[in-house]
């Protein structure tokens, strides 16, 4: 017998016992299954291409969690929509504890309140959070060419009749990219010019050659062409400065206060999930955040681990939601 012909027979006979123990303990084989849990492997589904930061996130989650339960954690990418076509796969499954969202922000809040269309799924209704996992910031960049060094010196630059019109990008909706901007646009009455983008990798990739003039990036993505000097860092778009830009403010300094930007990525149970194997699964991401080889992947250059479960999560997903409803009104006022 073959090593995965053994396998199959020892779950075929734990399966059998558990449902014998099932009927001779009067409990019903789904509460044995239940309790047995994880029994077979488990999915991840990232609502965005491979290769991108959550999709990165989550196989380094998948890798950790996998090792503590014993069973393989498959990520499965499912784009499209900006998030919404792999949130409704999930949101529409089995809430059997075998599949799982692993998706950010952008996703879950921007493209919510953002999006022209239904997205045709509740982030709150439809999710049990199981817990964040990473945080991260982003920050807004010039291109050399336009001869900006500060914040300042960028207003002023847009402010200036006799020159051209600056362009930024803009990666799907609700994202930072746009909104960001956009508020500081609103806030110093600047003119500025959209560029849109299907993703956050094209757009670097335009600024950095210099076809659009400002534009925002984590750390991470625009470290090397800043270390070149292909890129300029003008602001960073959270609360407090990044220990590797310390001369760059934040937006926070400037008195923007809300709605925050900070991204965050996490995992999500669909609705109707067993309440055991959503905690069992909480305690086990917890630990997979604190380890040291996750945390290799996820801290450093604008982002940190981080550990929110269950209510916390709750709470941070319902306060952004309302965060960026009222920021999408203050917008819309602004343009009457």
């Amino acid at each position: 017998m073959g090593k995965q012909e053994g396998r199959g027979f020892i779950r075929r006979m734990v399966s059998m016992w558990l449902g014998v123990a099932a009927v001779l303990g009067g409990v019903s084989l789904a509460q044995a299954e239940e309790a047995a849990w994880p029994a077979r492997a488990i999915t991840f589904v990232v609502p965005w291409p491979a290769g991108g930061e959550t999709d990165i996130y989550a196989r380094a989650l998948a890798h950790e969690v996998s090792t503590q339960l014993g069973q393989p954690v498959i990520v499965e990418n499912k784009p499209g929509a900006t998030g919404a076509i792999g949130i409704r796969h999930v949101a529409r499954g089995k809430a059997d504890g075998y599949t799982f969202l692993f998706a950010n922000t952008t996703a879950l809040v921007g493209n919510v309140v953002s999006s022209p269309e239904p997205v045709n799924f509740d982030p709150i209704k439809d999710f049990t959070p199981v817990g964040l996992a990473v945080e991260t910031v982003y920050v807004l960049w010039a291109h050399p060419s336009i001869g900006v060094r500060t914040f300042d010196e960028l207003l002023a630059r847009a402010r200036d009749a006799n020159k051209p019109q600056l362009a930024f990008g803009i990666t799907g909706n609700g994202a930072v990219s746009e909104l960001s901007v956009e508020q500081l646009a609103r806030h110093y009455k600047l003119d500025l010019i959209k560029a849109p983008y299907k993703g956050s990798a094209p757009q670097v990739a335009d600024l950095i050659a210099g076809h659009i003039q400002i534009g925002t990036a984590n750390l991470g993505v625009a470290l090397g062409a800043y270390k070149e000097g292909r890129l300029v860092p003008l602001l960073v778009i959270g609360k407090e400065r990044l220990p590797e830009l310390p001369g760059v403010p934040s937006n926070r300094e400037l008195g923007f206060t809300e709605p925050d930007f900070t991204l965050w990525d996490g995992l999500f149970a669909p609705a109707g999930t067993p309440p055991d194997i959503v905690a069992k699964l909480t305690r086990v991401v917890g630990e997979a955040t604190r380890r040291q080889s996750f945390r290799a992947i996820a801290d450093g250059n604008g982002h940190r681990s981080i550990f929110q479960p269950g209510k916390e999560a709750a709470k941070r997903l319902t306060d952004d939601l309302a965060a960026r409803y009222r920021f999408k009104a203050q917008l819309e006022a602004g343009k009457q």
